[in-house]
């Protein structure tokens, strides 16, 4: 449900642009009137299929949306905070995890989500279980053997030019005549309709279904519905689709005038008109279409016969919208210009260097740089942001400031974080510049000499279900929360409890820690205390324990040696090279560690220690650039002489 919640922006801008789409093909439809036939009237309805299907296109300086602008389709909660190298914030360049705030502010979206979820299902479910019913109907029908009836369908075959195999059923199931299914097709006709229509009515009804099978309707059909299910709260998708069924219907009656004899146009009305008074409604499905699909339209398909002409005509007219439509509505808008790229090595005075300042606004009070850090979705070289985030305590509030190569766009992207205030922009001297640079990143809290009075707290965890850390970087490898942020202070310890392995952070806010570990499933948060003085520093000294002794491996734990080497155009030369492809660390993902390299003729291959073979060959197994050659569990002597090993290079 994330990953739909992700990318419900993406289906709204797609919504939208057919819906703008379905606009102008009612539009042309009733300017151009009978100037266009109704094979071009149904092409016109083919591009908003397009539109509802293709979430991406190329973009154009003749798209219609460089002018109606549809909002993007990238939620902004997915960016990261990426300070600059230069900074000294306390802060990991990893993603955040969302504060309980952030995430009750998209309550109403997840909200929304369920809805069109509940949506889709229905109607999917809906339509699905209507067509499996009616399905089951047909299971033990038999195809018609009638002699003359199935000679005159080859011959309307042959005249429509289809091939594929066409079973003639005679059923209760229908009331007027109806096709159905596109794999193996089956022309269902009422019961009767054999012993009252003469055989020129019969013809015309076959040229008909005929002429959807030619058309290739019912796979459209279906596409329709899995766009409808997709596209279900919109009503202008479903007004298309009842206009398209419509013209679909008049494009199989002038299909099928096409192939009768010249001046049967009446004859051929006569039987829709006798098919209308003599028999029902037809029966709804994904997978069907008949020649009665819409009596409401009865009228206009009727002045359509009368006056059709085999003679094409409206051909330029049809071909210059389709193409003007296509490339002003299937195509996106030009990305925006971008920006100016950002100034390499250090920032130069002379160039134009700019501090952007800024303070929380609202119920936002951050205490450290990477509180205030948590909020802003700004990366260095971007939005005109050189970097060098600097924080400054004014009274009892934490103020920001950035520098930027160009002011406006850095100050136009914080605008959009809802708790900042930008207060000023300045362009620095070389001297202020060298000022700025040296200046410290301040903080309420001083995280390496914490003082108790300030109230400081241990949030205490445990792992839940199949979790079973072992180490101290299995438990890490779970939190994505970082010193700093979340109310979290840092200091993470591990104790051992029996088997297991328990955790700890401090933290200056503990109900915001609490809430964004109680986001991580494979964690539970046991115990939440105040510390005093005293206990802050025996805690500080308290070491990390872990399951491993990685200092003396032991191998009748388990201790298994995973080897393997470079794949494709990897040729690394140093142990050096080979590491920089793998980032997979000691303790985590079942690694105790003990690299080491071997050569092999020109190759250099490579192997890991591993507590659990099976975790650390999955991750290994992800790296494209290498590849795995055995897995073997050593014996403590094995072990004594892995460990003894060298490293080796070419």
């Amino acid at each position: 449900m994330s990953e739909i919640f992700a990318r419900l922006p993406l289906l709204l801008k797609m919504s939208g642009e057919a819906s703008i789409l379905i606009l102008l093909v009612l539009a042309a439809q009733w300017l151009c009137g009978q100037r266009l036939n109704p094979r071009w009237r149904h092409a016109l309805w083919l591009l908003v299929i397009l539109r509802l299907a293709l979430p991406w296109s190329i973009h154009s300086p003749a798209s219609l949306f460089n002018v109606v602008k549809i909002p993007a389709a990238a939620p902004s909660e997915q960016a990261e905070a990426m300070p600059d190298e230069t900074t000294s914030a306390p802060v990991e360049t990893a993603q955040p995890a969302a504060t309980a705030g952030r995430a009750a502010g998209h309550d109403w979206r997840r909200w929304l989500v369920w809805v069109w979820a509940a949506g889709a299902v229905s109607l999917a479910g809906g339509a699905l279980a209507c067509q499996y019913r009616f399905n089951r109907r047909l299971r033990r029908l038999r195809p018609l053997t009638d002699g003359p009836t199935l000679d005159l369908f080859e011959d309307c075959k042959a005249l429509m030019g289809v091939s594929t195999p066409v079973w003639l059923v005679e059923t209760e199931a229908v009331e007027s005549p109806t096709l159905c299914g596109f794999v193996r097709p089956r022309l269902l006709l009422p019961a009767g309709l054999l012993s009252t229509f003469t055989r020129a009515e019969l013809r015309h009804v076959f040229l008909h279904e005929l002429a959807h099978i030619k058309r290739q309707d019912i796979l459209t059909g279906w596409v329709m519905l899995a766009l409808q299910v997709v596209h279900w709260f919109n009503p202008l998708v479903w007004l298309a689709f009842y206009r398209l069924r419509t013209n679909r219907e008049l494009a199989c009656d002038a299909l099928a005038l096409a192939r009768v004899r010249t001046g049967e146009n009446e004859a051929y009305g006569l039987t829709i008109v006798k098919l209308l008074e003599r028999f029902g409604q037809p029966v709804w499905g994904p997978g069907l279409a008949g020649i009665l699909e819409n009596k409401q339209q009865m009228k206009e398909r009727i002045i359509m016969i009368a006056k059709f002409h085999k003679t094409e005509r409206g051909v330029a007219l049809a071909v210059l919208l389709l193409a003007g439509l296509a490339l002003a509505t299937l195509t996106d808008a030009q990305s925006p210009t971008p920006p100016r790229p950002a100034p390499t090595g250090e920032p130069d005075a002379a160039k134009g260097v700019w501090v952007v300042r800024f303070e929380p606004v609202g119920d936002f009070s951050p205490k450290t740089p990477g509180d205030l850090l948590s909020r802003i979705h700004v990366n260095s070289g971007h939005n005109g942001m050189i970097g060098y985030f600097r924080t400054t305590k004014q009274g009892d509030k934490l103020a920001g400031s950035f520098l930027a190569y160009d002011p406006d766009q850095l100050q136009a992207a914080l605008a959009k974080v809802p708790s900042l205030k930008v207060t000023a922009v300045e362009k620095l001297t070389p001297d202020q510049l060298a000022e700025y640079e040296k200046s410290p990143q301040e903080s309420f809290l001083d995280i390496k000499h914490l003082d108790a009075s300030q109230g400081v707290w241990v949030v205490r965890l445990e792992p839940v279900g199949d979790f079973a850390p072992k180490t101290p970087g299995d438990f890490l490898s779970r939190v994505h929360v970082y010193s700093g942020q979340g109310g979290m202070i840092g200091y993470f310890r591990t104790t051992k409890q029996g088997d297991k392995l328990m955790g700890s952070f401090l933290a200056y806010d503990p109900d915001q820690l609490q809430a964004a570990l109680a986001k991580v499933p494979s964690l539970k948060v046991t115990a939440v205390e105040k510390l005093t003085q005293d206990q802050i520093a025996d805690y500080e000294k308290s070491p990390q324990e872990s399951l491993l002794n990685f200092d003396h491996l032991d191998a009748s734990q388990g201790v298994w040696v995973i080897r393997f080497e470079p794949a494709g155009d990897f040729a690394p030369k140093t142990p050096g090279d080979f590491l920089s492809k793998i980032q997979v660390y000691s303790g985590q993902s079942g690694m105790l560690g003990y690299f080491r390299t071997t050569k092999q003729g020109n190759k250099l291959v490579g192997s890991f220690l591993a507590y659990d073979a099976d975790q650390l060959k999955a991750a290994l197994g992800k790296i494209p650039s290498l590849k795995i050659t055995a897995v073997e569990k050593l014996t403590q002597e094995q072990l004594a002489d892995y460990e003894k090993s060298p490293q080796e290079s070419l």
